[in-house]
């Protein structure tokens, strides 16, 4: 993914307070659906990192969220914007898990609530495998990013998938990386039905839209 030609998505990590999710969700505005999902189109790591960041807002102990696809489609770019988003740092390094299997972060300054950004790729899925990231504790507890869930053997029924593919092979006059990544969000549980609704009518995905379905 490209890094040029970047407009902060709303200057979002300066003012993501001001842009939280109200604590109670009019559901007037939001249509009733059984199954709802978003198709996005992601032309830079920029933007990557933007959708990462407002997808942090409001996220509490609890929340997860699986990330899948291709390699290097973007998984820990979206991973790094989500943790300096909850964080309030543009600093913040955020590297990825793969060799380590998890990274570790204070969401809040109390060090109260964690996140944990886990790499599953070198995991054969086994109980004993598994043992050592203690998952239970972490969907629990924590706020968990998981890159390539495929691995897990049971999902938290409540959470958030995203699956990222690469849309094409264009290169850029530079050299650079300038493939289109293209992101399906799928919610899972009222929660991130909701969350998702109200960002979508807010307008914050509103230049990355390809589709939004939903099965009445």
């Amino acid at each position: 993914l490209s890094h040029h030609q970047h407009q902060p998505r709303n200057n979002f990590l300066l003012r993501r307070h001001q842009h939280a999710l109200p604590a109670k969700i009019d559901h007037s505005r939001l249509r009733a659906a059984s199954e709802y999902s978003l198709e996005l189109c992601i032309p830079t790591a920029d933007d990557m990192e933007d959708i990462g960041g407002i997808l942090s807002v409001d996220s509490t102990k609890g929340d997860v969220i699986l990330l899948d696809g291709d390699l290097g489609a973007g998984k820990t770019c979206f991973s790094r914007g989500f943790v300096r988003g909850r964080m309030g740092s543009e600093d913040e390094r955020v590297t990825s898990p793969t060799y380590l299997l998890s990274n570790t972060y204070s969401a809040d300054a109390a060090g109260s609530t964690k996140i944990y950004h886990m790499d599953l790729y070198r995991l054969s899925g086994s109980e004993d495998d598994m043992a050592p990231l203690d998952l239970d504790n972490a969907f629990e507890n924590g706020i968990s990013l998981v890159e390539w869930p495929s691995r897990l053997n049971k999902k938290p029924p409540e959470r958030l998938d995203i699956t990222l593919s690469i849309d094409s092979t264009i290169q850029s006059d530079d050299g650079s990386d300038s493939k289109d990544r293209k992101m399906k969000l799928v919610p899972f549980g009222d929660r991130w039905v909701e969350r998702l609704r109200f960002l979508e009518s807010e307008g914050y995905f509103e230049d990355l839209m390809m589709d939004s379905s939903a099965l009445e």
